[in-house]
Parts: C-alpha cells; structure tokens; sequence
C-alpha cells in the first residue's frame, strides 16, 4: 500500500507541475488529499483483482503469444469484476467528488483526470508484461470511472422502455465505441501526420492512448445526450472544459474540429438509415458546437484558438464528479 501511496503521490506532483500555468488551480494541500483518495482507489482495485481466479491455467499461452493470452484469459478473469469493482470504487470516488471538487473551474477537474492518468502510467511502468496484460483492463475501467459519466448513462437509459429504438441504436453504438474511436484516431494520424502538442507528436504512444480515450469520452457524453434527448451534458460540460484546457496544451482547434467530423463520419457509417436519421441532430448540434471563432478577438481573454487533439491527458473528465 505504501509503494500505492508514493505512485499516486508522485503522479500528483507531476500533475501539479503540468498545470502550474493555471494560478492555484490545486494547491499542494490539495494535491496531497487526492493523492490519498487515489491510492485508495487503486488499493481496492489491486484487491479485487487479487480476489479474482488465478491465471495459472492460461500462462501457458503467453510464451506463444501474448494477445493470444489477453484473448483467452481476459474475458474469465475480467469480465466478472467489473460490477463488484465498479460497486467498490464508487464511494471513493464520492468522497473525492465531496472534498475536492468544489470548484467550477473546469481546469480543476482537468487536473483529477490528469493525477489518475499519471497514475494509472507510472503503476503499469512497475509491473511485468504479464502483470500489465491482467491488470490493464482494471486499471483502465478505473479511469474511465473518472471521466465517462457511465452511471448518468445507465440512469437515462433506465427512462426508455426495454427494446426501444434509441436504446437498441446506443446499446449497438457502445459496443462499437472503441472500433469508432480507433478508425477516428487512424485517419487523423494519416491527415495531421506531424502535429504535436505540448506532450508529443500524434503518433507517440502515450499521445494515442490518450486520444483514444477522448475519443471514448466523447462518445459517452454523445449517447448521454442522445438519452437525455438533448444536448446539455455537452454544452454545459464537455465543451467548456475543452476551451479552458486544450489552448494550454497547445492543441490546435483545427484538429479538434477535424476529429469531430471524422467521429461523426464514423458513427454514421455504422448505424442503419432511420438510426443515422435519429442521431444527426445530436453529430450536426457537436460538430457546430466546437466550431470555434477563428479570431482572437471572438474568444475569451485568456483563451487562444491555437489547439488541437491528443485530446491529451492534462484535460478532460467529466461531471460523473460535477453532477450525480
């Protein structure tokens, strides 16, 4: 636990040097007592997981091929945890939600989901390639936890009755999300092949595993609002959060925009006509909603239209913390 401690404590510090242009953003007090409450979320995390069936019948897939392990052992090993993780986590994360988020700088919950990211990063660093197959899929479901306001998603699809058609359509798309969210990120990586940000090219692997994540945030916050049946998850809290943070990371609105189109291209090609009919408006009110000014002048004063996409890892999160 205490090897847990230092990891979250640490990654907070860096996460406080990432985010010392924003003035008292999170002061070093502060930074302590989210440390605590993530190493307590990782702490639970680790025990589920050591609850869970040992791998030992599946090791011996992995000299021949480790995605042919992850294949195998994955679906047993994980699957059956993720309600109880799920279950365990929530109250932490409550508690973190009460103390720390009383804030309605955007930028401030930008920092919580940068700590976990850190987080998550330098644990996996530690661990052996077996270690880091089995527990990767935890570890990530934490973070989504973070910034996917999963429970606000389970909530709105529990006001349409079973086997209705925007349900069924969101229930096809969810399975569907990281398929989207990889082609999105492929063909941004062949159009903007040399853009960077502050944390690397686009093509650099932490980059990617960040973009892909946006990418799955963004989708997440598009179904809510789908169930929802409007669009207000995203312009009261994605959108805001997104010009407070990508200008300071020096991602380019250009490629924001650009991903967008591509994602809504995306989902489009995957859904019937009458379902591509349903979720238009929803893909045309995003694409026209982060269609930002292209003078100075037409922004905030402390706002550059100089952006674009890892959509990276100092930023976004959601309001699973902002409203429950």
């Amino acid at each position: 636990m205490r090897s847990l401690q230092l990891n979250c404590e640490r990654s907070g510090l860096a996460a406080h040097t990432l985010f010392s242009y924003i003035p008292n953003v999170v002061n070093l007090s502060d930074a302590r007592r989210i440390a605590y409450h993530a190493g307590q979320v990782y702490k639970t995390t680790l025990d589920i997981y050591k609850r869970q069936q040992s791998p030992s019948h599946y090791l011996r897939f992995m000299d021949a091929s480790s995605l042919l392990f992850s294949k195998l052992a994955l679906p047993s090993l994980m699957l059956p945890a993720m309600q109880k993780l799920a279950a365990e986590v929530e109250p932490i994360l409550l508690n973190l939600q009460k103390q720390h988020f009383h804030s309605s700088d955007p930028r401030t919950i930008g920092f919580i989901t940068t700590h976990f990211h850190f987080s998550t990063r330098n644990l996996l660093k530690q661990l052996t390639p077996c270690e880091q197959i089995l527990l990767t899929p935890y570890l990530k479901f934490v973070e989504e936890q973070v910034c996917i306001p999963w429970q606000r998603l389970c909530a709105a699809a529990a006001h349409h009755p079973p086997g209705s058609p925007t349900l069924l359509m969101i229930e096809q798309l969810l399975q569907m999300s990281p398929a989207i969210a990889q082609s999105v990120y492929d063909h941004a990586l062949q159009n903007y092949p040399h853009h960077r940000s502050r944390r690397g090219n686009l093509h650099d692997p932490g980059v990617a595993a960040s973009t892909l994540r946006d990418l799955n945030m963004f989708q997440g916050y598009l179904w809510l609002c789908v169930l929802e049946g409007n669009m207000s998850a995203i312009e009261e809290e994605l959108f805001p959060l997104c010009v407070a943070v990508l200008p300071n990371v020096e991602v380019k609105w250009e490629l924001v925009e650009a991903m967008l189109q591509l994602l809504a291209t995306e989902i489009h090609l995957r859904v019937n006509a009458e379902q591509s009919d349903r979720l238009r408006p929803f893909t045309q009110d995003l694409q026209q909603l982060f269609t930002l000014p292209k003078t100075t002048s037409d922004l905030t004063p402390d706002l550059t239209p100089d952006l674009t996409p890892d959509l990276t890892e100092e930023h976004l999160t959601m309001d699973r913390f902002k409203r429950r």
